[in-house]
Parts: structure tokens; sequence; C-alpha cells
């Protein structure tokens, strides 16, 4: 695959002697766009399985200015050369499998872009499990606007659920609290192998609150022992079913105006059969919009100076006493990058879906990708080819 990369400078990439040689700043020609014919709002998850390889990848070390909110800049730090080179060729030798898109922001800027196969930059890409991140980060919207407040986050989730029936419920339901199904420690189980089926099979016959009223009638009794951290889609659910409750049926005009409207973001967003949208996977972003997200995230919730998500939510969010782990949605995690630790948060997706946030850095890195199983790849290229850039 050819990778189509022009300056406005000097020149380019190209071969000399055999060896690959890079001249900075890079700035490809045009972005890469969808077809005219495509509507990127109606972009789901199988009609991207549709979309045609680009010609050749498309780098950038000085990306455009598109007016969509995001400051540019230059990625000039020493080492880019080589580094972006690198990474050109590793990802055209297929070391990082099928890798569509890296972009990097640091200080305020968006300094490289990266697009390769399913790429675009007005596409909306699947986004897997970070769409738990973003109903956690749609959360902090709500409380931002006195929807809920912090001390809410202690309270059972059946107390925000006025119609179901606790007469009928399992013991201990009344104990789950939005922190709980924020840990992924609800403690909702369903005794056998076949509970997912069994969710699928509820949501489609049973509407919302009714839908949690099932659950947590054939839920086995919640415990102190079956509160334990289990990675699933249920506990979120809860989060997005108070949402809707607090936004009067909702969830889904809020998303539009008060995250994806307030960020600029071109997206979609599917629903789950039980009427509200979906929670563990479901979400499409263009990978620039996650841009702004993680900078806000990153900016105790201020985007272009604004304070759109609740200050005191990110700082739970940002709060580096928790531990390793999976909390608010957020991977906490430390890597090797090459050979000194950094530690950093993420939404993370099946499929190689990536949005970092480096604080001791100031960096935010989002990568997307369409992998089988290969998750972590597109995380190996941020770690083996950007970062070090920016270590001392």
């Amino acid at each position: 695959m050819k990778t189509k990369i022009i300056s406005k400078s000097i020149l380019r990439l190209f071969l000399a002697g055999g060896a690959l040689v890079l001249i900075l700043p890079l700035q490809a020609a045009e972005l890469p766009r969808l077809p005219k014919e495509i509507n990127p709002r109606e972009l789901g998850y199988k009609e991207q399985a549709k979309l045609p390889d680009l010609p050749e990848a498309y780098a950038s070390t000085s990306p455009q200015n598109l007016g969509d909110g995001l400051q540019v800049g230059t990625l000039n730090r020493p080492g880019t050369q080589e580094a972006v080179a690198a990474l050109i060729a590793d990802d055209k030798a297929g070391k990082y499998s099928n890798l569509d898109s890296i972009l990097l922001w640091k200080d305020g800027e968006l300094v490289f872009e990266y697009y390769n196969r399913h790429g675009y930059v007005d596409a909306p890409h699947y986004l897997m499990s970070i769409t738990k991140t973003l109903t956690s980060v749609t959360l902090a919207r709500a409380i931002q606007l006195g929807l809920l407040q912090m001390d809410d986050l202690d309270k059972p989730v059946i107390s925000f659920m006025p119609e179901i029936d606790r007469s009928k419920i399992q013991p201990g339901v009344d104990t789950i609290t939005l922190r709980d199904a924020l840990y992924m420690k609800s403690g909702l189980r369903w005794g056998d192998a076949n509970g997912d089926k069994m969710e699928s099979t509820l949501s489609a016959e049973y509407q919302k609150q009714k839908f949690f009223q099932q659950l947590f009638e054939r839920t086995t009794p919640i415990t102190p022992q079956s509160k334990e951290y289990k990675y699933a889609g249920t506990d979120p659910s809860l989060i997005m079913m108070i949402l809707d409750i607090k936004t009067g049926g909702k969830a889904r005009d809020f998303i539009k105006t008060e995250l994806a409207g307030k960020f600029g973001v071109t997206y979609s967003w599917e629903d789950q059969k039980c009427g509200i949208p979906k929670c563990g996977a479901g979400a499409n972003f263009t990978s620039r919009g996650l841009v702004k997200i993680g900078t806000a995230i990153l900016q105790g919730g201020k985007y272009e100076g604004e304070q759109l998500l609740s200050a005191d939510y990110v700082k739970e969010i940002m709060a580096a006493d928790k531990g390793k782990g999976y909390f608010y949605y957020f991977h906490n995690e430390s890597k090797i990058s090459p050979n000194k630790k950094v530690d950093f948060i993420s939404g993370i997706g099946a499929g190689g879906q990536y949005m970092s946030i480096f604080p001791d850095l100031n960096l935010v890195v989002v990568a997307t990708a369409h992998n089988k199983k290969e998750i972590n790849l597109p995380l190996d290229a941020i770690l083996e080819h950007l970062i070090p850039l920016f270590r001392n």
C-alpha cells in the first residue's frame, strides 16, 4: 500500500539508496474523506465493513485546521522523522493488522494525524466498549447540568427507578449503587452460561424499566461476594436507564445535543431493543471527535474554555489513588514504552479502539482499527513509536 505524504516546505517521503527518508513537516495533499454518496450519520458497524480501503495511507505531522474546534500544530520533537517513518513502515508490513487511524494531541494542539484502510477523517468508526466510556462521559455531562449530583453515585439505582416493584426483586438488589455499576460491581448474576441470551430475549420483550424489573427478579441474590468485579454490558445499561429517566425518556436526544452536539462530533449510536441507547457497544464516533472528548477529560472537563463535564466527576476518573483497574468505564494502566513505565487511562474497545490519556505528558492519543481479536496492536504502535518522543 502506498503512502502519500507531501510537505509544504522542502518535500517528502522518498526512497534514497533503498532507505526510507523523511523530511518534515509532513502534510498530505488531501485528507481522506468518505465518498459523497455515503451518509456518515448512517454508518454503523455493518456498513463500515463495506467501506473501500483507502488507496494510500495518509500521514501528517502538521494537521489541517478544519474549523472543527481542534487547534492544530506541528509535531517536531527530536526523532519525529524516524518515529513516523518506522510507524508507517511497520503498518505497511502488517505489524498492527488492520490499523485505521492514529491521532495525537499535545499541549492544546492536534499535531499528528494518520489514516489508512477504513480510516476517513469524516467517518464515524465503531468503538465497541468505548461506548461504555462515552456512557460515563454522558453521565458527567448530566451531573454538570444538575440532572444528577455527585452524592447520587452512592445511592441505590432503584431509587431512581419509580416503576420498579420492590416486592418482587431479589434480595440485595436495593444495595446496588451507581458507583457499583460504574465499577462493574453491581453483582447482577444469572446463575448459568445463558445470561447474555436471556438478557437479549428480555430486552426484545420488555421496555425500559420493565426490562430492568425482569433482570432484578431473575438475578441471583446480591451479596457482598457477588459484588465482585465482572466486566459486562448490564452495568452501563443501569447508568443509561437512569440518564433516560432524568432526561424525561430522551437519553438519545440528550446524547445528540449535550454530548455530540457540544463537542461537534459526527456520530451514530444504536439503540437497545428495550428502548435505551446501547451502552456495551454500539456508538460510532470520528477519531477527531474522540480526541476532543479525551482532551476534555485531561483538562478537568473543559472544552474550548467551557466546563462541559462535571469537574468533580472527571477528578474521580483521573484520580491515581484508585490503583490499576477499570473505574468509571476507563482502564487505568501502566505499560512499558519502550523501556520506561508510563501511566495512562483509556477507553478501550474490541478490534483495537483506543482513547488514551497520558496525564503526565499532557497528551491524548486516539487509535481505531478493525482487527480480529488483536486489540492491543494499535496501543503497541502508540507505545513503540509515539510515546518515546515525549519521554526524557
